[in-house]
């Protein structure tokens, strides 16, 4: 390599060393506030318990009791409309046809309950409620009079009544309160209460307050919007957010400082994208709880035990808190019965395992999580860190001039650090891009083969080798990881209010930067010189530019490309690639025999191909270990993507890798001791090495093509695949 003193290798070391250690105590403030929130709550809809209950002429109370005990803890109450409470019976309306032209609607509730509800509701929305007015005084005016059911008994003129001027027609979408047999049921037997209000016409920040406002009075602890629409969109979901922040938190915005929180809790559904959901969970920060939902259409096509794992994974995987749990319509011989049991078997799936294997939760109310202690000294210094990074892929790569390499390590400093400390989250994300491809790239080319090393190789030692290769670099590979979640261990990532930007690039990049470095002719060559290496790379570029295109090769090189696309298109949360029914089935499989299932591409192709690669190189067959090791670049590029997920607790990411590792380097070694057992044996060297076929043949190539020491730089091979030359 070039001359570098050795003050820049110091430096380089103790930035990362700092960078890493910030890192490390990021992680352990996100695990301990991971650890302290293991309690989920399991909600069922009251309409739901209702119906079931009465179509089977079972007791309510004894129906609720049964659920209680077998782990649900909330009742979901769900807001009535006035298109409901018709359809019910509990409203008759009648069109009246005005004197003057016109028609206004009478309608006449079932109960003064009923009509007092309604009347508060209407009230409480801003909509002007003129009550117990005389007929005189409305008998020409176009609208809405509802009417209790004593009204017409009373001999004082309009008492019990109230007089809307807007038709009938347009309130009969609007909400008309929870419904108050619901209520009393969650009350009676002690069920925590969510509830579920909808969007209107009009919404105000006064309005949406008093709503809010209504349904804490009634016991509500969450809010669960329905519809397509959350509270306040298009607008107002700003003003939404800080009605739910938690009152015991700072005010982070003047607007936050000018509202009074309701103490509710919002129930933010995963997957729901109702309408100013995303700006709603953005305001707050993370300061909700996570829900997690199957809709009806969804169910009927799932098993039960399909959809008791959904849920348990959900807790485990991915923080949620709240199990919006629909019940089975198409129970069997015993509904009820079948229904508390798939209950209890949610609950006790979540229950099983400890803290150390993402298991062991309890079910109650759910709790936000809290915010990490994590600062800008943290960010700075891990930021330090993936600065120090760059220049040391940069000496992986290449014999850089010392000056250059500290102009680019000034420049990645001012740049990192500016990102990470000044530019907020955004900066953050994309510092932690940067350490996503920098550092597996790292992992991958420090473990590069290089030339002169066969020469070395003893029998029977390829699997060792390759083994300590896929220990070395995953462990370069964690100091990236170490770095990720120093700079987004904060509430938003964990409650995927945010994420991690540019998960396809983290993904591409470094396996393109491999796979260049592989045509190139890989990494710098002891001794060679800057000047030596920049002509060697030239020259390889040009002669594989100028190479004559082969079918093999070239059908190899677009299913390649192809296999790459694949994954980089499958990678993500919302990736547009469905899995297929022999993958799910494997999947399955895995997550009942594994205490977390391991990436795919990970276990079955990356680590694998990886090991190959390395007992190739070391076993002489040039010609197969290059390809491979551009493959097995993809493991070490998903271990540190799944943490990138920051959404999934450590200890669960943690798993992933160790077991993805462990498989893969297994399947690794099985795969190499079979090919070699159909493999042709590999051509000896001169020096007692081995070498392939290519090697053989390669010594027919005229030396003007191997040696280009006239112009002043080193011996480079033909190709990359060659073997190491004869000194």
């Amino acid at each position: 390599m070039g001359r570098v003193s050795r003050g820049l290798p110091l430096v380089l070391t103790i930035l990362i060393v700092l960078g890493t250690l910030a890192g490390l105590t990021a992680a352990a403030l996100r695990w301990r506030i991971e650890a302290r929130n293991r309690r989920v709550e399991i909600g069922l809809e009251w309409d739901e318990v209702n119906r079931l209950a009465q179509m089977n002429q079972i007791s309510l109370d004894s129906t609720l009791e049964d659920f209680r005990a077998n782990g649900a803890t909330t009742l979901i109450v769900q807001e009535d409309t006035i298109t409901g409470l018709e359809q019910i019976g509990a409203l008759t309306s009648t069109r009246v046809a005005l004197p003057k032209g016109g028609m206004r609607t009478d309608v006449v509730t079932d109960t003064m309950v009923t009509f007092q509800r309604i009347a508060s509701n209407f009230a409480i929305r801003g909509i002007h409620v003129y009550k117990d007015l005389p007929d005189s005084t409305i008998a020409g005016k176009s609208g809405t009079r509802f009417l209790s059911p004593t009204s017409t008994a009373d001999k004082e003129e309009g008492a019990h009544s109230f007089f809307l001027q807007v038709d009938y027609a347009l309130l009969r979408s609007s909400g008309a309160g929870l419904n108050p047999e619901g209520l009393a049921a969650a009350r009676r037997h002690h069920f925590a209460i969510a509830g579920r209000i909808g969007n209107f016409p009009g919404v105000t920040p006064y309005t949406a307050a008093s709503v809010l406002n209504n349904l804490k009075k009634q016991g509500v602890s969450t809010v669960i919007f329905s519809g397509d629409d959350a509270l306040g969109y298009r607008g107002l979901e700003k003003e939404t957010a800080a009605l739910f922040r938690d009152p015991s938190s700072r005010p982070r915005t003047a607007l936050e400082e000018k509202v009074i929180p309701t103490g509710l809790t919002y129930g933010q559904v995963e997957f729901g994208k109702q309408h100013g959901d995303e700006e709603i969970s953005a305001a707050l920060h993370g300061d909700y709880v996570r829900v997690h939902s199957i809709q009806i259409a969804e169910m009927g096509q799932m098993k039960p035990e399909e959809v008791i794992d959904r849920f348990v994974k959900a807790v485990r995987e991915r923080n949620i808190r709240f199990c919006y749990v629909r019940l089975i319509t198409a129970a069997g011989p015993a509904p009820i019965q079948t229904n508390v049991k798939y209950v209890r078997d949610i609950a006790l799936g979540m229950s099983q395992g400890s803290l150390l294997t993402g298991g062991g939760m309890n079910w109650g109310p759910a709790k936000r999580f809290a915010e990490l202690p994590v600062g800008r000294p943290i960010f700075l210094l891990v930021a330090l860190g993936i600065a120090g990074g760059i220049v040391w892929l940069i000496q992986v790569v290449a014999p850089a001039p010392e000056r250059l390499q500290r102009l680019v390590l000034l420049v990645s400093i001012l740049v990192c650090v500016g990102l990470a400390t000044a530019a907020g989250e955004m900066g953050r994300k994309l510092v932690a891009l940067l350490a996503g491809i920098v550092f597996p790239a790292i992992a991958c080319l420090k473990t590069f083969p290089r030339e002169g090393g066969a020469s070395q190789a003893r029998q029977g030692g390829e699997i060792l080798r390759s083994l300590r290769a896929l220990l070395l670099a995953s462990a370069i590979t964690a100091v990236g990881i170490i770095h990720v979640i120093g700079l987004l261990a904060t509430r938003p990532f964990m409650m995927h209010a945010n994420q991690f930007l540019g998960i396809k690039a983290q993904h591409a990049v470094p396996i393109l930067l491999v796979a260049l470095v592989a045509v190139v002719g890989g990494i710098g060559i002891p001794g060679e010189t800057w000047k030596q290496f920049q002509a060697r790379v030239v020259d390889r570029f040009r002669q594989a530019m100028e190479e004559p295109a082969r079918f093999g090769w070239l059908l190899i090189g677009i299913v390649a490309l192809l296999v790459l696309v694949f994954i980089v298109a499958r990678t993500g949360n919302d990736s547009g690639v469905g899995v297929s029914g022999t993958e799910l089935e494997g999947r399955s499989l895995l997550d009942r025999l594994l205490v977390v299932r391991p990436r795919t591409k990970e276990f079955l192709l990356g680590h694998p191909a990886f090991v190959l690669a390395v007992a190739w190189w070391w076993r002489g067959r040039r010609r197969l270990a290059i390809p491979a090791f551009v493959v097995g670049s993809i493991g070490q590029v998903s271990l540190l993507n799944t943490f990138c997920h920051i959404h999934t607790p450590l200890i669960i990411s943690l798993w992933r890798d160790i077991t993805g590792l462990v498989l893969g380097a297994l399947i690794g070694i099985a795969l190499f001791r079979i090919l070699e057992i159909f493999l042709p044996p590999p051509y000896p060297l001169q020096d007692g090495g081995r070498v392939d076929q290519g090697n053989q043949a390669r010594k027919r190539v005229p030396q003007r093509e191997l040696s280009h020491e006239t112009a002043g730089t080193v011996s480079a091979p033909n190709s990359l695949e060659s073997g190491a030359r004869d000194r």
